[in-house]
């Protein structure tokens, strides 16, 4: 208790005296438990405490950590009982702790006995994940909790240390780099790898520690040479209150993780070695009457200015690296991270890394959220990141019941590696690594991502497929008659965005069970000339469905029509059978004859004539989209048609959805071009290929040209684009056969 005494001697005398209460209580709760180290109880919350102190964080949050398993482990100790005694906030912060040990206590018992020790323990996660959601705060005593129960792991079972190792690793790790508490993130990582990887463990820190006074040494003179040349300058030191500067160490995990990623050995890692710059400047002064935010401004301003000069004479200093000079100042992290990182040889001849800040941004990468309690001044894209993804937790919490799932898209999509990218209007966006255009659409706004009809990345039309890199300007083109497609789902990176594609087809396609039920329902009715409008009352239906299906809504006795489940006859003898003589004349039940679209495509909200353009001639089963010409209705492309493209960016107010409709009778006729080293009996396995997949060809043309290199022609009359795919690849799989293109009648050929 004496050191945290110690960090909050500072701190108001009545946040003092809160404290000192707090732990009064929890040492009285716990009094004569100890832990399974055999150390009083009492230790770990103290243990808590010091480290939320040490983060800076408020005296609620310090009081909570010192309660925070008073509710769950002692009788008599109640959530009121906290409220009266510590206030609102104290017990919001211990409620939401409380559940969530509960259901992680629940969870461990549960893996000993059975194997739904994982579904309790992705519920237990979801529970603090939405807790966190109410109050930030409770994460951060629970980071804190858990970083202290990883120092004192050994005293743990070895399965019960791998388990709660890979856990951290997994979420709290994750959740503290989130969050920008550096300090945590590093820790729990190191802590998790000694029990995950116990032998590249030792053999690291082993490693490590034989060339450890070497490494020392070449420290202590390269930031002995920095820090003479800073305070030499003639301009730092007028800005400059104070220079902190110190030898940091690489964390064994971060080396491990770049070694394996990078397939390099020990000797070739650059920044093994690194020096930490932390300047303090001099307070501003500023003119009477300056709001604040013009204030905090000039001061951040000032604060880059100093950092950029300060990397000017580490560089005048030493030879920078090329290519490793990076600018988190300009472009933080997604987390709030700044710094600038270079990397230069020094005089030795070893390379070294110079990180380079200012005070408030060394606050900011080692507590993180938790700065927010002791600078009101901060990064807003940071606190704007953090708000975006606390509110994705909020909507995949709405979207996926599952624990699991939850857990599994929260990993994906918020937990991952990330990349930051911009609107046109310059508001960043971050999504995890290898993201596409469509996952930042739906990423704006769902009804951004279900109306996208292309893609501009920093200027340039790009595939909605296209992946996304830190720094890239993305613009979606939209169109009012734009909709998903399922070939989405085959490039969508983004949980969210892969739910909400799947959504809108799970809808379009139950509304269209619905139409089909409905229709079947009516027809069989109308067939059999009884009155429609008196038995398909919702009355009536409600209690049909009720029979038949033990439901009340007409809507799922629809659906059952639909499936199969119930037939149309069965609905019509129960609907009424008082009514089932009712003769209706037939003239006035006859169905409107239903009119086939044109061409096979359905163009939404425009009924003209559509042509398939000969540019690309698209087929059934391709991706289309419309452009409406003047005076000849709508041509059909394909969507990486060339003259799409550039349609899309010149007139993207004339370019339409377009999808194909029901199959109809009859094929779609298809020219190919085998191109083949030319070898006798090259055409029979060929045409062998279609006689196995049973289609006839109606024009075959067959020649060599220069270095033996034969084409054979073919015009195929085909069902889809898969069967199109199916025959492609049986082709190329002949002997000798390079390629088969799909030629483009009039215009040239493309990849089949």
């Amino acid at each position: 208790m004496s050191e945290l005494r110690a960090l909050i001697a500072t701190r108001p005398q009545a946040e003092r005296d809160g404290i000192e209460a707090a732990y009064a209580f929890a040492r009285d709760a716990h009094d004569g438990v100890n832990r399974k180290s055999g150390e009083p109880y009492i230790t770990h919350p103290v243990a808590v405490a010091v480290i939320l102190a040490r983060l800076g964080m408020d005296s609620d949050s310090v009081m909570a950590g010192l309660l925070h398993d008073t509710v769950e482990d002692v009788e008599g100790v109640t959530f009121q009982s906290i409220e009266q005694r510590f206030g609102a906030d104290v017990r919001r912060i211990v409620e939401g702790e409380t559940k969530v040990s509960k259901l992680s206590k629940q969870g461990s018992q549960k893996a000993e006995v059975a194997s739904t020790g994982r579904d309790m323990q992705a519920e237990n996660l979801r529970q603090m994940l939405i807790a966190m959601t109410a109050d930030i705060r409770i994460i951060v005593v629970k980071l804190a909790d858990r970083l202290h129960n990883m120092r004192t792991l050994g005293s743990m079972k070895p399965e019960k240390q791998v388990r709660i190792a890979r856990e951290t690793m997994d979420i709290f790790a994750p959740l503290a780099h989130r969050l920008g508490i550096g300090q945590i993130k590093w820790e729990l990582e190191d802590l998790s790898f000694r029990y995950l990887h116990p032998d590249e463990y030792a053999y690291l820190q082993g490693r490590l520690r034989t060339r450890q006074e070497e490494r020392d040494a070449l420290i202590g003179r390269a930031v002995q040479d920095l820090r003479a040349a800073l305070e030499d300058d003639l301009e730092l030191p007028e800005w400059v209150a104070e220079i902190d500067i110190s030898g940091r160490s690489k964390h064994l995990w971060s080396i491990h993780m770049k070694m394996q990623r990078e397939g390099k050995g020990l000797e070739q890692i650059f920044d093994l070695l690194a020096i930490r710059v932390i300047l303090t400047p001099r307070d501003l002064i500023v003119p009477p009457g300056t709001d604040e935010k013009r204030r905090e401004r000039s001061e951040e301003t000032r604060e880059k200015r100093i950092c950029y000069h300060t990397v000017s004479i580490v560089h005048s200093m030493w030879t920078p690296l090329p290519g490793r000079f990076k600018d988190y100042i300009a472009v933080p992290k997604p987390n709030g991270y700044q710094s600038l990182h270079t990397t230069v040889i020094s005089q030795s001849g070893q390379p070294i890394e110079v990180q380079i800040r200012s005070r408030r941004m060394h606050e900011v990468a080692e507590y993180g959220v938790a700065a927010h309690w002791m600078y009101k001044q901060g990064s807003q894209l940071a606190q704007r990141d953090r708000e975006n993804w606390i509110s994705q937790l909020k909507e995949l919490q709405n979207e996926i019941n599952d624990a699991s799932d939850y857990m599994d898209a929260v990993k994906s999509d918020i937990l991952s590696q990330r990349v930051r990218v911009f609107t046109p209007k310059g508001l960043a966006v971050s999504l995890p690594v290898g993201s596409t255009s469509i996952d930042f659409a739906y990423h704006i706004h769902t009804r951004i991502g279900e109306t996208t009809v292309g893609a501009r990345v920093n200027g340039s039309i790009v595939p909605l497929s296209h992946r996304l890199h830190n720094g890239d300007m993305v613009e979606i083109v939209t169109s009012k008659n734009g909709k998903p497609s399922k070939d989405w789902l085959n490039f969508a990176v983004t949980r969210s965005a892969r739910a909400k594609i799947r959504h809108h087809f799970r809808t379009q396609e139950r509304e269209e069970a619905l139409g089909r039920g409905h229709d079947l329902l009516e027809r069989h009715l109308r067939k059999r000339q009884l009155a429609v409008r008196q038995l398909m009352r919702t009355k009536l239906l409600e209690d049909a469905a009720q029979k038949l299906i033990g439901s009340r809504n007409p809507d799922d006795l629809y659906l059952a029509i639909a499936s199969g489940k119930v037939t149309p006859g069965v609905v019509g003898r129960v609907l009424s059978p008082s009514l089932a003589q009712e003769q209706v004349p037939a003239s006035r039940r006859a169905p409107k004859p239903r009119t086939p679209e044109p061409g096979g495509v359905f163009v939404e909200g425009l009924s003209t004539t559509t042509k398939l353009s000969h540019c690309c001639t698209p087929i059934r089963g391709d991706l289309i989209m419309g452009y409406v010409t003047r005076g000849r209705g709508v041509s059909i492309h394909r969507i990486d048609c060339p003259n799409m493209i550039r349609l899309l960016k010149d007139e993207p107010e004339r370019c339409v959805a377009a999808s194909w409709t029901a199959q109809t009778e009859g094929g779609i006729i298809v020219d190919l071009d085998v191109v083949a080293r030319d070898r006798g009996g090259l055409l029979s396995d060929v045409l062998g290929v279609l006689t196995r997949h049973k289609i006839s060809a109606l024009k075959i043309e067959a020649g060599v040209g220069g270095d033996d290199v034969a084409h054979i022609g073919l015009r195929l009359s085909l069902a889809s684009a898969a069967e199109l795919d199916a025959i492609s690849r049986a082709i190329r799989d002949i002997g000798g056969v390079q390629d088969v293109l799909r030629v483009n009648r009039g215009r040239g050929r493309s990849s089949a």
